[in-house]
Parts: C-alpha cells; structure tokens; sequence
C-alpha cells in the first residue's frame, strides 16, 4: 500500500479563541462583495491558542464558518483539527451544542 497518496491522519484538540471571531466577521460583512453574495459559506481565520493532549501548546490560524461566528469569542474552548505537518492552520471541528455545553459562559441567564 502507498502511504504517499492516502488520507493523512488529522490529529483533534481543545483550542481556546484569542481573537473575537465576532469582529472579524463584523469586519468581513462590511466588504461590499457580501451585499448579494449567493455563494458558498464565508470562511474566517480566527487566532486560536491549540492544547493537544501529548504535546506543548501552539497559537495558530484557526478556519470557521460564518454560521459560527457568533459563538467566537476570546476564551471560548472548541474542537480543533490540524495535520502533524500543518500546525500553523487549524480547522474549526465542533458542533454548536457541543460548544455550548463547553462553554457555559455564552448562555445568557
């Protein structure tokens, strides 16, 4: 079996948000591109502080969607994946429930 053309083994941790996902996406629905935009879901970098299990943390670019933005502010924990390689780019990996549940302090009283 040739390892060089298969799926690389992504590699999942907890990530805790350092920049406001919610500005930066703010910021990007500003751009005069979103006024009839009808394509595919907006992509946003939000700096992110990655702790894997086994090994020092990381800061990192982390990619997410805008129909999580709301849920990205500075010290909310989510899931991440990344590749072993790839360490400076980091994907957005939870459910919205799940981050909640992780996150009591973004459920209003």
């Amino acid at each position: 079996m040739n390892f060089l053309f298969g799926k690389k083994a992504s590699i999942t941790a907890l990530a805790e948000l350092i920049e406001d996902g919610r500005a930066i996406a703010n910021e990007e629905m500003k751009k005069p591109k979103y006024k009839d935009y009808a394509g595919a879901e907006p992509v946003i970098e939000v700096l992110v502080r990655v702790q894997p299990e086994n090994e020092s943390a990381f800061e990192a670019k982390m990619k997410a969607g805008f129909s999580k933005t709301y849920l990205l502010k500075p010290g909310v924990r989510v899931k991440v994946k990344y590749q072993q390689a790839g360490k400076q780019q980091v994907t957005l990996d939870d459910e919205i429930q799940a981050i909640m549940e992780r996150n009591p302090q973004l459920i209003k009283k």
